[in-house]
């Protein structure tokens, strides 16, 4: 079975910096295991020593101890005093247990008991130190079954091998799965997974691949964005790559700038209102013709808390997809507070795309991966 990796933090920056916490555990992604648990350890609390020795005695897998700059030779020192080690000064001018091994700057590997241990110095601002445990090995696949005989099968995959597998459904015809190393003798491959469905791009990024396969097929896309105030951008704009299929895009929040800039007609909004499924194909359009783009990604909707109007309650969003000659809208009706519906939009417009190009994604993953 693989092994989950505990994350104890030591100072509040470690676990509570909008920045730091989110970049700590992308990186620990990388490493491709799984988090068992993450405790947290005020530097204010007395009983710090007497925590860490519970916590490193009561876990079994591996452990990645992330400290502040003014903790982080307090975690050696209770570590050197929980084995009875002195402390030495590093080639790297730290100071850490005796035993430490795989010394880097602000990085070490400590074995206690049965458990090896990652301590690393984490500060706001700064690049994050090497993260010295082995990585897991791991592959996932973004599935998008068509019929409920494809999900069954997919259900029976995840109890079949649930030790080395995880399964999340994103949104209803997305499905997620992660397959772990494994001592099991039944593993999942992709040809596998094929005799279920042949709709299957491989990656943990859904969008890293989208773009891969855009560049590869030599295609751009835009987007002109209302209530997700340019989150799908960004959310292709953080991955290496988007420069290659992404020449720019638009955030259109006030209807006169979706008039001036996307060439919205004032008859459209007076009519119909921003959302709609009107607005929305004007929006796209305006998108496909200014860059130019072969793929424009249109979205105006209700985010709330406020802005209900009768027949268009909070979470009420429009989204259209120009592609070629190609056009497809669709409303949803999302729920949650004002993130939630616009991430939820965010992955629905992924969707969309997925589904424009139809087999010819599926076929070129399964021809290069």
């Amino acid at each position: 079975m693989t092994q989950s990796l505990e994350l104890i933090c030591l100072g509040v920056e470690s676990y509570a910096h909008p920045v730091l916490t989110p970049y700590l555990l992308r990186e620990i992604g990388k490493l491709g295991r799984r988090i068992a648990s993450i405790q947290r350890l005020h530097t204010l609390d007395p009983e710090i020593p007497i925590r860490l020795r519970q916590l490193l005695e009561e876990g079994s897998g591996p452990c990645l101890i992330a400290a502040d700059p003014d903790h982080f030779p307090l975690v050696g020192r209770i570590l050197a005093t929980l084995k009875g080690e002195a402390m030495v000064l590093s080639e790297t001018g730290t100071l850490i247990p005796a035993d430490a091994r795989e010394v880097r700057r602000d990085s070490y590997l400590f074995r206690f008991g049965e458990r090896l241990i990652n301590v690393i110095r984490v500060e706001p601002g700064r690049k994050l130190p090497q993260l010295l445990l082995d990585p897991e090995p791991r592959k996932t696949w973004q599935i998008f079954p068509e019929t409920p005989e494809e999900l069954e099968a997919l259900r029976r995959l995840e109890l079949e091998i649930a030790d080395s597998l995880d399964l999340t459904e994103i949104l209803p015809g997305w499905i997620r799965i992660t397959s772990y190393r494994s001592t099991s003798p039944t593993s999942l491959t992709p040809e596998r997974l094929r005799q279920v469905t042949p709709r299957i791009i491989p990656g943990d990024s859904l969008v890293e691949s989208l773009i891969g396969y855009l560049a590869a097929v030599g295609k751009h896309i835009t987007f002109a964005e209302s209530c997700t105030g340019g989150l799908l951008a960004a959310t292709f704009t953080a991955q290496p790559g988007a420069s290659d299929i992404l020449e720019g895009s638009y955030v259109t929040y006030a209807n006169r700038i979706k008039s001036g800039w996307l060439g919205v007609s004032d008859a459209t909004l007076r009519e119909h209102g921003a959302v709609s499924r009107e607005c929305v194909l004007e929006m796209a359009a305006g998108a496909q013709r200014n860059l130019p783009a072969d793929i424009a990604i249109a979205i105006s909707g209700i985010a709330g808390p406020t802005g209900a109007v009768p027949g268009k309650p909070v979470g009420t969003v429009y989204l259209c997809l120009r592609n070629g000659e190609a056009v497809r809208t669709e409303r949803l009706q999302l729920h949650g507070d004002r993130n939630a519906v616009q991430e939820q939009t965010v992955l629905y417009a992924l969707k969309f795309l997925v589904e424009s190009e139809k087999e010819k994604i599926f076929k070129f993953f399964a021809e290069n991966s």
